[in-house]
């Protein structure tokens, strides 16, 4: 056969690893590290290849390189020397590419070897511009997943016609109130001399907040048009901006450091529930909105996913050699870390924790993994969405748990069925898939209105009809957190397609 013949893309790749040598690496073993010269490139035949740095004393991983892919050619033909570890996952098979091969290759088969330039340039322009999109800021990433409207920010004069509605007489006499007990709560506090918070005023203060929510219930329920709903939860919250602004937690919520309300700290600050805020006031309404329904819920659903991992872990533990669990949008993956504590096996797990945010992953490493354990752990960053959609090719290989704890709570309907189906695939057989949903409940008003924490609820029907639409079809089961707010999806992937509805 004639190599100036040959045409098709996978008689190419054999034509030209004809003039690569052959390297086998053990799991682990290292195959560049930062600063070697960049002589070879490579081609991974069987195996995966992960690329890494060190972002201070955590190792956070950038890529997973499968088989059937190059890597290293960058280097090889700009001569700079390397910027990542790079190591083998699993026992590889690779092919290496020298400069005495190349010119060989040129030699024997040079229009094989001018196409097989072209292939090259084409798979190095596709990394560019991965991490050019990689490289966007963490908001935007945020901004795709945002739902409803904008945080409320400008303070605009109400129109004369609402003013002179009976619906403004509500919303003002029933915000005005509030108020002022506050305003008469944060005097009587800070004219106390101590720094101490008695029980008393403590109980007095959530008094006045739990009226004030159950005033928002009752606002909701008016027969307004959704203009008169915008004016009368714009001059709500502009009123109690100045005070749930001095809770920490709240604070977060709305200004969104990270773009969205849910970040790995926001998620840390309910796990502690340590209160904190500007002065007496702000400790206090810190303190009640850490222990409003949806955060009760965040500390449900914690337990109920490490109840999960065991649950499911221990029937697993007898037929696999290995576990594998892959963890999306982790945050501080407590959860996981809760199982690992209790687990009398963790020599068996192996872990993939995905998120985009990398100090999230940091966080991780130095704060939640501090204990002895034998599992091995991998922090990744990656736009979740984007590998959902097929935009981000990453080596991740099949695994037996895939679980979010709540990106869905921020995916339009397509995209959840998109992401689902995505997790689908990357199951083996009888593999599990758990991801949490905020179902409609009392505090959506309070959270929508006062904290700017907009979410998409979703109750039992909506979730099974969504999974109705991937391959899970209806082996699908529902679960619940104690206070019946965060639902969560646990379903199977069974060896065949057999009983599911496409």
């Amino acid at each position: 056969m004639s190599v100036e013949t040959i045409v098709p893309e996978d008689e190419l790749l054999l034509t030209a690893i004809h003039y690569a040598a052959t390297m086998n690496c053990e799991q682990g073993s290292k195959i560049i590290l930062p600063g070697d010269t960049s002589q070879v490139f490579y081609f991974v035949e069987k195996g995966s290849i992960e690329v890494s740095y060190m972002q201070e004393k955590t190792r956070i991983t950038v890529a997973l390189i499968g088989a059937g892919n190059f890597f290293g050619e960058i280097g090889f033909f700009d001569g700079g020397s390397r910027v990542r570890d790079i190591q083998a996952v699993e026992d590889s098979s690779l092919r290496v590419f020298t400069l005495e091969g190349m010119d060989n290759f040129q030699q024997n088969a040079p229009l094989a070897y001018s196409r097989f330039l072209v292939f090259l340039t084409q798979s190095i322009c596709s990394k560019f511009r991965r991490i050019l999109e990689e490289r966007e800021p963490l908001q935007a990433y945020a901004a795709s997943l945002a739902t409803g409207k904008g945080s409320y920010t400008d303070s605009t004069l109400l129109p004369q016609e609402f003013l002179n509605s009976s619906t403004w007489k509500t919303v003002s006499s029933a915000v005005d109130g509030f108020t002022s007990k506050l305003y008469n709560i944060t005097h009587e506090l800070q004219t106390r001399p101590t720094e101490e918070i008695d029980e008393s005023m403590r109980e007095k203060t959530f008094s006045v907040l739990d009226s004030f929510y159950q005033q928002t219930l009752y606002l909701q329920e008016l027969d307004i048009s959704e203009e008169e709903a915008d004016y009368t939860w714009g001059y709500a919250f502009k009123e109690l901006f100045p005070y749930f602004m001095r809770s920490r937690f709240a604070e977060r919520i709305y200004f969104k450091p990270k773009g969205y309300a849910g970040d790995f700290l926001m998620m840390e600050m309910i796990y502690k529930k340590e209160p904190e805020g500007d002065g007496k006031i702000g400790k206090l309404i810190d303190e009640w909105c850490l222990n409003f329904n949806g955060a009760k819920a965040i500390l449900g659903r914690r337990k109920l996913l490490c109840s999960q991992l065991h649950e499911v872990c221990s029937t697993k533990f007898i037929k696999n050699k290995k576990i594998n669990i892959l963890n999306l949008a982790c945050g501080p993956n407590r959860e996981l870390f809760d199982f690992l504590l209790e687990c009398d096996y963790s020599e068996k797990i192996e872990a993939l924790c995905v998120d985009i945010d990398s100090e999230a992953l940091q966080y991780t490493n130095t704060h939640v993994n501090v204990f002895p354990h034998s599992a091995s752990i991998r922090l990744m960053s990656e736009n979740i969405i984007k590998w959902a959609l097929g935009r981000s090719q990453q080596g991740i290989g099949m695994q037996d748990i895939i679980y979010s704890a709540g990106l869905t709570d921020y995916l339009v309907d397509k995209l959840f069925i998109r992401f689902a189906q995505c997790c689908y695939d990357h199951l083996k057989p009888g593999g599990i898939f758990i991801v949490g949903n905020f179902a409609p409940n009392s505090d959506q008003t309070f959270m929508d209105n006062i904290l700017h924490w907009k979410l998409i609820y979703r109750d039992i029907k909506n979730l099974q009809q969504l999974m109705l639409k991937t391959d899970f079809g209806k082996n699908v089961e529902i679960l619940s957190e104690p206070q019946g707010i965060n639902l969560f999806v646990k379903a199977y992937k069974t060896d065949t397609l057999e009983n599911q509805t496409a």
